[in-house]
């Protein structure tokens, strides 16, 4: 079975014009603004045209370490978002 391979191993995933973490954000959006509709879901819409510019502006992986921070992701073999102290 062949498989392919990007031609720049260090690029990101890329779906469409949007990198693999905005398409998830952008589709899981649009769902929820076609369910809940109205105002509310045209809310949604203007907060995620307003979110992906910013956090385009932001270095990549910026999305990962703010969900480390906040305390709701972790990493592995790294220690907490509150640990100040570091004995090796």
């Amino acid at each position: 079975m062949d498989e392919r391979l990007p031609q720049y191993l260090h690029r990101p995933v890329q779906i469409l014009w949007f990198g693999s973490d905005e398409f998830l954000l952008a589709t899981s959006t649009v769902f929820v603004a076609a369910i809940v509709g109205g105002v509310i879901g045209w809310a949604l819409i203007g907060a995620l045209l307003l979110f992906i510019p910013w956090k385009r502006s932001k270095p990549r992986g910026f999305l990962a370490h703010f969900a480390w921070r906040w305390g709701l992701v972790s990493f592995n073999h790294y220690p907490g978002p509150t640990q100040t102290r570091f004995c090796e």
